[in-house]
């Protein structure tokens, strides 16, 4: 082996390791501080379950065939790893940016990807654990499973999707009001109008072309086509679009840290 594929592959070995360094910290970091970063989420998700779940689907009885808590639990999920992927990645590189270290990341070996993938998994772990806990308390009083592993895939795309999201925002944020405004003003509402509490086939127009056009709408309808069966839009139309999100967002995220937006003087 000449010198030049040696000093490749010890690049390479250094960048591997400083990537599973850093991933390693981000992932303790949710698993040391669980009940700030875990328990909140998965005790507001209960919360939304018991009042509309309970309260209401005494009333509401059934929709699309399956009981309400079983309609509604499929869009919580969503709801919980969107918000808690996008908050953990965000805030993190926020952190970073405020703290200085980011500079100590910026001038390591790791390739901007390598940075982006290592800040993305405490956002997946996150969100993940979160919406697997949520699940566990709640399925046994759901109707049960039509295709688990599709399900598994849109909760997998909406991981993908928020943490990237949260890593463009916590380049972007140089201040909690501009994180706070993503945060409550872009996310909150497009997940809430995303038809995790309603069926938009009973909604009058405007409103249903608005749901149509809210992205949340289709990972929600996906997840819930793989736990319950109910369905509204195809999934050979979903699923590639959030693929398609997801490479977006992501590819965006690794040229902005590529660039050093918002982060080199």
């Amino acid at each position: 082996m000449d010198e030049s594929s040696h000093d490749s592959q010890s690049l390479r070995s250094a960048s591997l390791r400083g990537t599973a360094a850093l991933a390693g910290r981000e992932v303790r970091r949710v698993l040391r501080l669980w009940t700030q970063t875990i328990l909140p989420a998965v005790a507001t998700a209960l919360l939304f379950l018991a009042i509309f779940g309970v309260a209401l689907g005494d009333r509401l009885q059934q929709v699309d065939g399956v009981s309400y808590l079983s309609f509604i639990l499929p869009g919580l999920l969503v709801m919980t790893v969107a918000g808690q992927a996008f908050a953990n990645t965000s805030t993190s590189l926020f952190q970073a940016k405020n703290e200085g270290y980011i500079e100590d990341i910026l001038t390591s070996p790791l390739r901007s990807a390598e940075i982006a993938v290592s800040y993305m998994a405490g956002g997946l772990v996150r969100g993940w654990l979160a919406a697997a806990a949520v699940a566990a308390i709640a399925l046994p009083f759901a109707d049960g499973l039509h295709r688990p592993a599709v399900a598994a895939i849109a909760l997998a795309l909406t991981g993908i999707i928020f943490s990237a999201l949260g890593v463009i925002t916590g380049l972007y944020a140089d201040s909690f009001d501009q994180h706070a405004f993503v945060a409550n003003l872009v996310i909150a509402p497009l997940a809430l109008v995303g038809g995790v509490f309603y069926s938009v086939e009973r909604l009058s127009e405007p409103w249903a072309t608005l749901t149509h056009l809210d992205p949340i709408y289709y990972l929600v309808d996906a997840t819930r086509f793989g736990l319950t069966g109910v369905q509204e839009t195809s999934l050979a139309a979903s699923l590639p679009v959030a693929v398609a999100v997801a490479i977006a967002l992501g590819a965006v995220a690794v040229a902005l840290l590529g660039r050093g937006w918002r982060l080199k003087p």
